[in-house]
């Protein structure tokens, strides 16, 4: 089985969204597209559709952005991993119309070990993709204390 991109680039922004320091503005598509190389409308698809699932909170215009709808303890991996992929079966019986439809024994393996495949992430969370050896390495994408400009009272 290969995770469609959609799937990758969801998982990805959601990642990068679960470490983000929350003394930072929200994320912006921009700041996705110049951290991971990815086009902008690429980007604008996979928000809209967590936006729309309720995943990620989009707020437009000023102070607006991107921000995690919960903690990245609560989204379960199989849980996004099977939204994101909108819970495509393996292989289609119906189209084309395969003679050997109902008459073998392979769609009902496959969906069963799909099913496996889903239980088995859910035993992680978003948090636990994240860390701790790829939290070092997402926290380098944000500006640290030494970087952010201070003002002198």
């Amino acid at each position: 089985m290969k995770l469609n991109q959609f799937t990758d680039y969801g998982l990805r922004i959601l990642m990068y969204m679960s470490r983000k320091p929350a003394h930072l503005p929200a994320t912006t598509i921009t700041e996705l597209a110049d951290q991971f190389g990815i086009s902008r409308n690429h980007l604008v698809k996979v928000v809209q559709f967590l936006s729309n699932q309720n995943i990620i909170d989009a707020q437009r215009g000023r102070g607006g952005g991107l921000r995690l709808f919960d903690s990245a303890e609560s989204y379960r991996i199989g849980k996004l991993v099977r939204l994101l992929e909108q819970d495509e079966e393996l292989i289609n019986c119906e189209s084309p119309l395969c003679i050997l439809a109902g008459n073998c024994g392979l769609k009902g393996i496959l969906n069963g070990a799909q099913n496996a495949l889903y239980q088995y992430l859910d035993q992680y969370t978003l948090d636990d993709i994240s860390k701790p050896a790829l939290s070092k390495t997402l926290q380098t994408l944000f500006p640290g204390p030494t970087d952010q400009k201070t003002e002198l009272t």
